[in-house]
């Protein structure tokens, strides 16, 4: 018989009167859950080859460049509609790239995902998910469009081109330092070569420089006055101004601990001086 719910999966005679499982779908899942985890780590992985990785490949790139004082700041193409008689000028194109696929049947590494499943593998099955991991993942690719058109050639080209064509027209020199590869080895050998090597007409004359310098040096030590180490009584002693630190001391408010035992005197000597006077008084009315 088929299912109350409208499905056409068969059920046995003995589970007819138990209520399907279709009608009471499973709960949804906590953020807590191990298995959601393990999918964002699929996912994750997949960003990291097709888009982390190329992007800190670039970064590299243009680090490298820059140690090497190649980097260049291209300047970006005209465009056709608004100039169309400029020799850089290019029509932009729309550009749609491929999205990133997060389906799990097509993620390698969903099939490890399930419930249950062991998290320790031996050496070789560690090696071959790492392989799957690195090798699996499609590349970021333009599926339509992207680049410009070139006003003056119609050509079509990409975008790194139609901005090395209009450093090219504008700022020609940096053009060519861009083009320009990277130095050999050789070539940076001598750099470092010459450097080191001083001028032989310099380093001729250096010794005899720095030795008439000397010279000069000890004959002005040698012609300078002694030292006198006499005391100065011409001038007047400085004399430390303690006025000031007397005024903080006299504004400075008094912690209650000193008045409380400046009370705690007064009051003392009050008490002392209270029976005398009774005493005398009391020896007179007698």
């Amino acid at each position: 018989s088929s299912c109350p719910c409208g499905s056409q999966h068969l059920r046995s005679p003995a589970h007819s009167r138990r209520p399907c499982r279709c009608l009471f779908p499973a709960m949804g899942k906590s953020i807590r859950s191990k298995i959601k985890k393990r999918l964002r780590t699929v996912k994750r992985q997949r960003m990291d080859a097709m888009v982390v990785t190329p992007r800190e490949h670039e970064k590299h790139e243009r680090l490298v460049k820059t140690a090497q004082g190649r980097n260049v700041t291209f300047s970006k193409p005209k465009n056709a509609f608004r100039y169309p008689d400029a020799d850089d000028a290019a029509f932009p194109q729309h550009e749609i790239m491929k999205p990133v696929d997060f389906r799990a049947q097509n993620l390698p590494m969903a099939g490890t995902v399930y419930r249950g499943n062991r998290r320790k593998y031996s050496p070789e099955e560690e090696n071959m998910l790492k392989d799957i991991i690195r090798t699996s993942h499609p590349k970021m690719e333009v599926l339509a469009g992207g680049g410009a058109v070139m006003a003056k050639t119609g050509k079509k080209v990409s975008l790194e081109e139609a901005d090395l064509i209009a450093t090219k027209v504008r700022r020609p020199e940096l053009a060519a330092l861009a083009e320009s590869g990277p130095p050999s080895a050789s070539s940076a050998v001598a750099d470092a070569l010459a450097e080191d090597t001083p001028d032989p007409a310099s380093s001729s004359t250096a010794p005899a420089a720095a030795m008439d310098e000397d010279m000069e040096d000890e004959e002005a030590a040698e012609d300078a006055p002694d030292p006198d180490a006499s005391a100065d009584t011409s001038r007047r002693p400085v004399v430390k101004d303690t006025r000031r630190i007397k005024r903080t001391a006299e504004a400075k408010s008094r912690p209650n601990s000193v008045k409380k035992g400046k009370q705690k005197a007064e009051t003392g000597a009050s008490s002392s001086k209270a029976p005398k006077a009774k005493a005398k008084g009391k020896a007179g009315k007698k």
